[in-house]
């Protein structure tokens, strides 16, 4: 690890441990947290109940100060609570542009803005970690988790939708992850060059049946659900569902996001690039993602084409996983359950 990166990852860790410090300290009170750090002073035990502790009128009633675990589960709620209040001020007002005749083309995207925070994501996609830049490379979440995981009996999954054989996001999940992966793309003209990090499918996504054309190659398509039962993964967590596919979102994504709200399928968090600038069917696809308790952590419009705002890079992210990431990234694992 170069000492850019060493030092950019020291400075993020840092922020962490003083989001958590600002916590603790306004709930429990600064002795909390220097008694975490330097352990408790004879004439102010922690959690003793003494007459001389500062803590004896503890709102809990026990005299005796929060936990690190419980303190940590609250600065995620209240996370949470933040981000249901902003996807709910946006849904408010999709409502209300849902009644327009019309909505300009250049403001199609504007009300689908980040409404989460993951405390450890990253652009990713380079086969070298913290080098990914320009046009390629996806905002993901929580890469550490997601390798420990692979580390498990139930290793990790990713699908990458959309190849055009460029394969650097599966040579930066091969080495970061060690992640099971599978490319999607049914339009390469030569061979797949990516078979040491990746399975190859020369399969379109989108719904069930449906015939679909793209650079003079037609195929017929199959939703994520299905082919996750086709390849064996009906009872897998899918870590990471990476797709850039022309347009084929607006079909495969409403009729995934329905699975996995009625729990036939579980998405940890998707990486895709909408394209087009009609409102309707990206306000539909946003409203399938909410039903799925899918959050939007990262937006970015692609300046390097579509004129700069008729193709715009999201990343959602599931809440189970998102809380688990930020649970890992800010309050640590080894003493919050």
């Amino acid at each position: 690890m170069s000492r850019n990166n060493v030092v950019s990852k020291n400075i993020f860790v840092l922020g962490s441990f003083l989001v958590l410090a600002i916590m603790l300290v306004h709930q429990n009170g600064p002795s909390y947290f220097s008694a975490m750090l330097c352990g408790p002073s004879e004439a102010s035990p922690m959690g003793t109940g003494s007459e001389d502790s500062p803590h004896e009128a503890s709102p809990m009633g026990t005299g005796s100060e929060e936990s690190p675990h419980a303190a940590c589960q609250k600065m995620l709620d209240s996370f949470d609570e933040s981000f249901d209040l902003r996807r709910t001020n946006r849904q408010i007002q999709t409502k209300r542009w849902n009644r327009l005749s019309d909505v300009n083309e250049k403001r199609a995207y504007d009300l689908f803005e980040p409404e989460a925070v993951c405390f450890n994501d990253e652009r990713f996609g380079s086969r070298h970690r913290f080098s990914a830049f320009g046009d390629g490379p996806k905002f993901v979440c929580g890469a550490d988790t997601i390798a420990a995981k692979s580390k498990t009996p139930e290793g990790c999954l990713v699908y990458s939708v959309g190849s055009n054989n460029k394969i650097d996001f599966e040579v930066a999940v091969d080495h970061v992850m060690g992640c099971e992966t599978h490319t999607f793309d049914p339009t390469l003209a030569k061979p797949f060059k990516g078979g040491k990090y990746a399975t190859f499918h020369p399969w379109g996504i989108g719904i069930d049946g449906e015939e679909a054309e793209f650079r003079n190659k037609t195929w017929v398509s199959k939703g994520i659900e299905t082919i996750m039962n086709e390849l064996g993964h009906s009872d897998r967590t899918l870590d990471i569902l990476k797709i850039d596919c022309e347009g084929c979102e607006y079909q495969a994504m409403p009729v995934l996001f329905d699975a996995i709200a009625a729990g036939r399928v579980k998405v940890n968090q998707v990486q895709v690039e909408l394209h087009g600038t009609l409102y309707p069917p990206v306000a539909n696809l946003f409203k399938a993602a909410d039903k799925a308790k899918m959050r939007i952590f990262h937006k970015e419009r692609n300046h390097w084409g579509c004129h700069g705002y008729s193709c715009v890079e999201y990343a959602l992210i599931s809440e189970d996983f998102l809380r688990e990431a930020n649970k890992a990234s800010v309050c640590g694992t080894a003493n919050t359950g």
